[in-house]
């Protein structure tokens, strides 16, 4: 399958053909167009309050297929059209309590063979998985059910118990976009091409360091950077979509580091990367390992600059969840995702763990709205957006 690195004219027409297609849903959804106009123009302002005046100059093309973030379906598809029936719902009619969810981080294994120094799931790993095949497809039914159109299959290490992701894979439908994000342990050819047989449409692989030393010290294992390297080039050959995930640590955080993950990152020929902040929870919980202020500000402007200054190159798309949520709100805690750990856990995302009931027993309208009663790690959650 063809993977590349859409920019230029071609970026234009894409995004007409995108905007052609959002009006139309938007006439779907609302019935007349006084009230498809108004919906639209709350989407437009919603953007740029999120993005401010920056554009999209790049796309990922997956076969016929085209991508401009990780956490929302590739265009055109069954699973993009019902995301964004999803959006145009919740602009139309803000603070609704049915509003269905954009995307589910979701921990399908206790079992991992690393012990990374900022593990959220620290306190739930094991030697055997909690949760049988049988238990997962009952969650996968209730997600459906609640018609979510984008799933982040986590663990543990999800690839620990690879033939039963595939399966979960294969009995989400193609109306589901599946993305497994992953250390790359033992993520071969085969596997990989097993994945994307059953339907998988991308990967989120830790890697913490442009430096291998640095990125297996913090992984704890002298293998680690080789499995990253390995499982990028294993998903490239299969044709699945690659992004890179970076927890920018306070010794990571600096210009001349992000430049260098970044150019590392397009000699690989990663698709994209996506810039995360360290939280005080998990493994890292009790310690100082939250950004401060200078550090932020950095890796903003850093953010803020990169795209501009790489929209004629190669270099991955970037994307910064922090930096949006910054302006908008949290985007967790039943907002526009939650979290379900590896016991089935109810959360507001990866970072803020209090269980709200389990996804086995707790239907998600019941969690959404208990979790929508809390704030997601710091951030000042907007439930009317």
């Amino acid at each position: 399958m063809k993977l590349s690195i859409i920019r230029g004219y071609k970026v234009i027409l894409l995004i007409m053909r995108l905007r052609l297609t959002i009006i139309k849903i938007a006439l779907q959804v609302s019935n007349n167009p006084a009230t498809a106009l108004t919906v639209l123009k709350r989407l437009i302002r919603k953007r740029k309050q999120i993005h401010g005046g920056a554009r999209i100059s790049k796309f990922v093309q997956s076969g016929s297929r085209y991508f401009w973030v990780t956490d929302f379906p590739g265009f055109p598809s069954e699973a993009f059209d019902g995301c964004m029936r999803n959006e145009i719902l919740r602009t139309k009619n803000p603070g609704s309590e049915t509003t269905s969810l954009q995307t589910v981080v979701w921990g399908i294994t206790n079992r991992c063979p690393l012990r990374c120094k900022h593990c959220y799931e620290w306190d739930h790993l094991d030697f055997s998985d909690r949760l049988s095949l049988a238990n997962l497809k009952i969650i996968l039914n209730k997600i459906r059910a609640h018609n979510i159109h984008h799933i982040q299959l986590s663990g543990g290490e999800p690839l620990a118990r690879c033939n039963d992701m595939i399966a979960l894979i294969k009995a989400g439908g193609t109306g589901i976009d599946f993305w497994l994000l992953t250390s790359g342990f033992g993520l071969t050819t085969e596997k990989a091409v097993a994945l994307k047989n059953a339907g998988l449409t991308g990967v989120q692989i830790s890697l913490d360091h442009w430096d291998e030393h640095f990125h297996n010290e913090f992984r704890a294992n002298d293998l680690s950077f080789q499995w990253v390297r390995d499982a990028v080039a294993s998903c490239k050959k299969a044709g699945i979509i690659v992004s890179l995930s970076l927890c920018a640590t306070k010794e990571f955080v600096s210009n001349e580091n992000l430049w260098r993950y970044m150019d590392l990152a397009k000699e690989w020929g990663v698709h994209f990367v996506r810039l995360l902040e360290p939280r005080n929870t998990g493994r890292f919980a009790n310690t100082n390992s939250e950004l401060n202020a200078e550090e932020i500000s950095i890796l903003g402007n850093f953010y803020s600059m990169y795209g501009a200054a790489t929209k004629n190159s190669d270099h991955p798309i970037l994307t910064y969840p922090g930096h949006h949520q910054r302006k908008m709100g949290c985007f967790g805690a039943g907002n526009r995702y939650l979290y379900i750990d590896s016991n089935g856990g109810f959360h507001a995302c990866p970072f803020c763990l209090q269980e709200h009931g389990n996804a086995l027993e707790t239907s998600f309208d019941d969690a959404v709205r208990k979790l929508k009663e809390r704030k997601c790690h710091a951030f000042e959650m907007n439930t009317t957006d």
